[in-house]
């Protein structure tokens, strides 16, 4: 198999011209190698700016050598040297014309001497006029006014000298006096000519010198070219190595590659006959590649039934010898192997445009993915099916249901209006209660219905905007508290009591906001803020101080199962689906969240979403010292499950106070037995208990047709993670206090239960914790509960519960002190202490064993430090109940 061919179509059909030809040959090797062409750019480039440098060298040297010749040849010229030489003999010349004057006149014999004295001197200075040394000094005052003397004397006298002998002795007396005169002028010009000639000679010189200099560096920028081009030449030999190498190497690669592939590889030529069959091929189809090679690929593969239609429609471009389309390179088609078993096959094949074009296909058989799918749709169907008769039977069931409810509530309220007795009222209130009860069961069933139809609508009833924001406040108040937090909650400018929209999911919402933030954040600041940004639209903020959110997650943490990768991520841990949760449920609201945060620098998380201000509706106004709605109350039958002695003495005495009826259970099983046996108005179920907890007896409550298994059940727990409420709402409890338990907020929170105010999956009852809960550093004691129980309790006992509460307490943590208990007993124990210290209000030691539980839960369980802290904190706490205990002694 040609690999280079092979592997031509992969890249073909990447490439990103679909019409255009594939790029093949050595060149489109290159262009198609990553790295080695982004190398082989600069090398190429630098070999032609070596050679356009050697030949621009080798173009300055030759005229460069040029130039010297000349300049040398200049130097050597003849005409130079005789140009010194004459310049030299041009006063000797003189001389011995003056002396062949003197001769002539004593010897007339002499005129032929006389006269060729002359005629040497006369050349000498026509050769001067005639060198460059003349044309030179044409303007040289010292020069010209010499020369034109001599030359005036000798222009003067030529005739004379070429004239008979008997004149030129005749005026022989006259030429030496005139000679004798010119004789200092000859002097003047021949030593000016000189110095002409010398000064000439040396910028000659100097010229040459340059010149030779210019040279040597052209030479030198030559040697420097040619080594260029000659690592220039050195890096293109190693670059065409290692091109060889690679295209070897993607060979051998290829060759596995197509070998080793668990599709089948088919190549064919121009025409469509097979010209390579690799193994899985082979596999597939069930032909050896030596039967399969030279037979067209249409008849090997597809039906005798199909080959006509099959060469005009997936396989037409191979009758038209063309590359195919993009949309005809991966298509679908039932194939037939050799045993004749036809099945479904997933087909991609492209052209190679190489100097003998191939085909290239890749056939995958995919018959058991579509049996799959073909399975999955009809299961799909079936459980569409399913679906919508489950809906339409709960739809139709829950409507049905509402008609005799309804009408069984309106004929309650008809009766309300009749005189009757206070036994007959209190059994009406009853019925009442449980209709409206079951009512809110069937309305939740609709509800549920109409989500997974798509048909869920948000409520729009009034509720208290300041009594929803406390109720968020004060559930989160305990975690907060853990993780060393200071929460609170304000509202900017002018605050109606209350509004009209969906408080339950409104307060899902800000619950989950504020638990985030508080999970993100330690020893700093959660502030929930709320403000009417127009007349109908309202915005709240939940601000932290927290680790805070790359801008680059805050949309990717509103989506489903995200969590981000934090340390305090990774403490708090949680599916991630929370944010997600509240979108959906903003958008049904008609409202929209959204988040601003940086990395360091805390988050901002906002709410805003449409609440029409409204006045507060009648007994709306019931506030935590219940002077408001006293008309409501009456005597009701509580079950109190509580493991403590003294919390269920405290509790029994507050609700026995009231006319209230109680009955204790010191267990979950107790109290799911005492249950059993007769109907009370309202069950108060602590969380913590020994043998079975609150959650489960909830359930056994709840799952049994005993007597009292719908009514209302409170929760009394020492600290609760947002996260833990809906636990308590799965397991069937209607609300959630915290303590240490708030007499008049638990008188009220009982009224409203047992009236069926609360829906049965709302925990909003959450008490608010004294201011000091929501500082980082909090009072040893709540004087204002320590007050309460000191003043409702006869002295004795109180005496007598306190000296139990210490003694207990302290041997509770010195056992937590020793750092020798395991996880969850540490939290067990921890739990059931700050239980207690709620109850006396320590609330100092409160917070700190309530630090301790919320890290056993989050799986940050306390160092040794930690726990050795609480001798000291509870050494102080005991001094101070104690010296409250003697005040109140003598003040008695």
């Amino acid at each position: 198999m040609d690999v280079a061919s092979s592997s031509d179509p992969v890249s073909d059909r990447t490439a990103p011209d679909p019409s255009g030809p594939p790029r093949t040959g050595r060149r489109g090797l290159l262009a198609r190698t990553g790295p080695g062409r982004a190398t082989s750019l600069p090398t190429i480039t630098a070999t032609v700016a070596a050679s356009a440098a050697v030949v621009v060298c080798l173009a300055l040297s030759a005229w460069l050598a040029v130039a010297v010749l000349r300049q040398i040849d200049g130097l050597s010229d003849s005409k130079s040297d005789n140009l010194q030489w004459s310049l030299s003999q041009a006063q000797v010349e003189f001389d011995r014309f003056r002396l062949a004057l003197e001769q002539a006149r004593h010897d007339p014999a002499a005129v032929t001497e006389l006269r060729q004295t002359f005629n040497i001197f006369y050349a000498r200075v026509s050769i001067v006029e005639r060198g460059n040394v003349f044309r030179s000094m044409a303007g040289d005052p010292a020069f010209v006014g010499p020369r034109a003397e001599v030359r005036a004397f000798l222009d003067d006298n030529v005739d004379l000298f070429d004239g008979p002998d008997e004149e030129l002795l005749a005026a022989v007396p006259d030429l030496i006096p005139r000679a004798e005169a010119v004789g200092e002028d000859v002097r003047a010009f021949s030593l000016a000519a000189l110095q002409a000639f010398a000064r000439l000679s040396d910028e000659r010189r100097a010229s040459v010198l340059r010149l030779l200099g210019w040279l040597a560096a052209v030479l030198m920028a030559t040697i420097v070219a040619l080594g260029m081009l000659a690592v220039s030449h050195f890096r293109l030999f190693r670059l065409a190595e290692r091109r060889a190498d690679e295209v070897e190497t993607a060979g051998v690669r290829m060759r596995t590659i197509v070998q080793t592939s668990p599709h089948a590889i088919v190549v064919t030529d121009d025409v469509g006959r097979i010209r390579e069959f690799n193994p899985a091929a082979e596999r597939i189809l069930g032909n050896d590649r030596a039967e399969a090679l030279k037979r067209d690929i249409v008849d090997l593969l597809v039906p005798p039934s199909e080959r006509a239609r099959a060469r005009l429609g997936p396989f037409a471009f191979l009758s038209e010898h063309r590359r195919p389309a993009r949309g005809e390179r991966n298509f679908e088609i039932d194939l037939q192997d050799n045993a004749g078993r036809r099945f479904a096959a997933e087909l991609a094949i492209d052209r190679a445009s190489a100097d003998r074009p191939i085909y290239v296909a890749h056939i995958r058989d995919i018959s058991r993915r579509k049996r799959a799918e073909e399975e999955l749709m009809q299961a799909r169907d079936q459980a569409l099916a399913g679906e919508r008769a489950k809906s339409e039977f709960l739809a139709v069931m829950s409507h049905e249901m509402r008609t005799p409810l309804n009408g069984l509530l309106g004929t309650i309220q008809l009766l309300n209006d009749h005189r009757m007795t206070e036994r007959q009222a209190g059994l009406l209130a009853r019925m009442k209660g449980s209709g409206e009860l079951l009512l809110g069961l069937v309305n939740d069933v609709l509800d549920l219905a109409k989500y997974e139809a798509g048909m869920m609508k948000a409520d729009r009833k009034p509720f208290s905007l300041e009594r929803l924001m406390q109720g968020v406040v004060d559930t989160a108040a305990p975690m907060a508290r853990s993780n060393g937090n200071a929460l609170d909650w304000s509202w900017t400018g002018p605050a109606p009591t209350h509004a009209l929209g969906d408080a339950r999911r409104l307060r899902q919402v800000l619950l989950n906001l504020v638990g985030n933030a508080i999970k993100f954040t330690r020893n700093g600041s959660v502030e929930l803020e709320a403000e009417y940004i127009n007349a109908t639209e309202v915005e709240f903020r939940v601000i932290d101080t927290g680790i805070g959110i790359a801008e680059a997650d805050l949309e990717r943490i509103f989506h489903d199962f995200e969590t981000l990768d934090s340390s305090y991520a990774r403490e708090a841990g949680g599916t991630g689906l929370g944010l997600g949760i509240s979108r959906r449920l903003m958008r049904l609201m008609g409202g929209e969240i959204g988040a601003e945060s940086g990395p360091g620098e805390g988050s901002l998380f906002w709410v805003r979403l449409p609440l029409e201000p409204v006045e507060a509706r009648p007994g709306a106004g019931q506030t935590r010292d219940g002077a408001a709605g006293c008309e409501d109350k009456r005597l009701l039958d509580v079950l109190l499950v509580e493991d403590n002695e003294a919390n269920r003495f405290i509790v029994r005495e507050m609700l026995a106070l009231e006319g209230h009826r109680v009955v204790e259970a010191e267990n979950g099983r107790d109290g799911v037995e005492t249950a059993a046996l007769r109907r009370f108005d309202v069950i108060v179920m602590d969380v913590s208990m020994p043998v079975m907890d609150g959650t489960e007896a909830t359930r056994r409550i709840r799952a049994g047709n005993q007597a009292s298994c719908d009514v209302p059940i409170l929760a009394l727990t020492a600290h609760a993670l947002p996260e833990e409420l809906a636990r308590f709402r799965e397991a069937g409890m209607t609300a959630c206090m915290s303590k240490p338990i708030d007499r008049d907020l638990l008188l009220q929170t009982l009224q409203e239960l047992a009236r069926g105010d609360l829906p049965d999956d709302t925990l909003d009852a959450g008490p608010s914790d004294t201011g000091a809960d929501r500082l980082p550093r909090l009072p040893l004691l709540d004087e204002a509960l320590l007050s309460v129980f000191l003043s409702r309790v006869p002295q004795d006992q109180a005496e007598r519960l306190m000296a139990r509460f210490l003694d207990e307490t302290e041997a509770e943590v010195l056992a937590l002190a020793e750092a020798g208990l395991a996880p969850a007993d540490l939290g067990a124990l921890a739990h059931r202490c700050a239980g207690s210290c709620g109850t006396y209000g320590a609330e100092a030691m409160r917070a700190a064993l309530k630090r301790i539980v919320a890290g056993v839960k989050l799986d940050s369980p306390p160092d040794e430090a930690e726990l050795a802290a609480l001798v000291p904190l509870w050494r102080d706490t005991r001094a101070a109940i104690t010296a409250r205990l003697r005040d109140r002694m003598a003040e008695a």
